[in-house]
């Protein structure tokens, strides 16, 4: 090698000798002009750098080993560091009351089976909506749970009682008339209890067609209630939509007329001749689904008839004591409850607790 051969050109002899070989020799041969020619050293060095490097990255695709990654990549996020602070990976605040996000994971609703987000949340308007109409609710698996927190939900909203609370849980019922309902009878209800509003309890026997547990989900403190005391839930009535069966001390017992109405109302859809048309239907697609064990459309009776209507009322009037015989020109009559007049006193609603 020429002893005026300088440290570069020497490293670049080590790296790449078949590269700068030539171009090596050829500054050697001109060693007495090299201070002349040192910015065309330097732009030469460059472009060699860039088409080595070039050639390099070419060859490791081509022949070598392919890169681990190719292309612009996710960077890995480490447990307790998040990316991008300022924005939050929460669809909603779950810390309000019924707007708790379902998961495995410490501060979640179990996630029970359903076919997507949409029908599960429609599952747990469902089961809510019922738990207020009939204070009670016989659910399956993970839905029990879900239930009861739920259930504790509606009553906090109710105990607040302000305007937002109560759009809150119209908003998630799918009956509004359970929204008068709830913020009516709990607050005065629960009023000495400030949580665990709603109690689970598992049952004996197991749903015969999967296999999975029961549980009999039930608001506490149901003396308290006007429109469900005395009521026996051991036994159900003939039909799911007639009102259940009272012990026998209180068989007199006198419920609110603005509630009976509407649970009359809510009965009543199941009575017409259109809902046993849906329920022949009903039939008739589950046979199509293979479901078994399900009778044909023609087999089908209708839940309800005149006969059993007249025979049901004659069985209400029996149970239920004398009506008042009320004189309607009587000026000094006031009916306490909902639609009442103001308080004398002119203090507005009074807030339990």
């Amino acid at each position: 090698m020429c002893p005026h051969t300088t440290l570069t050109h020497r490293v670049l002899m080590l790296i790449f000798p078949q590269q700068c070989s030539h171009y090596l020799r050829f500054f050697s041969l001109q060693s007495s002009f090299q201070n002349k020619i040192t910015p065309l050293l330097l732009s030469l060095l460059l472009l060699l750098l860039f088409r080595c490097s070039a050639m390099i990255r070419i060859t490791f695709l081509v022949c070598g080993r392919a890169p681990p990654v190719i292309g612009p990549t996710r960077k890995a996020r480490f447990a307790g560091i998040d990316d991008n602070p300022t924005i939050t990976y929460k669809p909603w605040d779950t810390s309000e009351p019924l707007m708790a996000d379902y998961g495995w994971t410490r501060g979640k609703l179990p996630k029970f089976r359903a076919r997507s987000p949409f029908h599960r949340q429609q599952i747990a308007r469902r089961m809510v909506t019922e738990m207020i109409r009939k204070d009670y609710c016989i659910v399956g698996g993970a839905r029990a749970p879900v239930l009861r927190i739920l259930a504790d939900h509606v009553v906090e909203l109710a105990k607040a009682g302000d305007t937002d609370s109560r759009q809150q849980l119209a908003y998630f019922l799918h009956d509004p008339l359970m929204v008068d309902k709830a913020f009516d009878e709990y607050p005065q209800r629960f009023k000495d209890m400030n949580s665990k509003y709603a109690m689970m309890t598992r049952l004996k026997s197991r749903r015969r067609t999967d296999n999975v547990a029961m549980y009999f989900v039930e608001y506490k403190n149901r003396d308290m209630s006007d429109n469900h005391k005395g009521e026996d839930y051991s036994v159900g009535p003939e039909r799911f939509f007639l009102p259940p069966r009272i012990v026998e001390t209180e068989k007199g017992i006198q419920r609110p007329p603005h509630m009976q109405m509407a649970f009359d109302r809510w009965a009543s859809k199941f009575k017409t001749e259109e809902f046993h048309h849906w329920w022949r239907l009903r039939h008739a697609k589950l046979r199509y689904w293979g479901v078994r064990n399900v009778p044909h459309p023609s087999d089908v009776d209708p839940l309800w008839t005149e006969k059993e209507e007249e025979e049901w009322h004659n069985e209400m009037l029996a149970n239920t004591g004398d009506f008042e015989d009320l004189d309607l020109d009587d000026e000094s009559y006031a009916a306490p409850g909902e639609g009442a007049e103001p308080s004398p006193l002119g203090d507005g609603p009074h807030r339990a607790g």
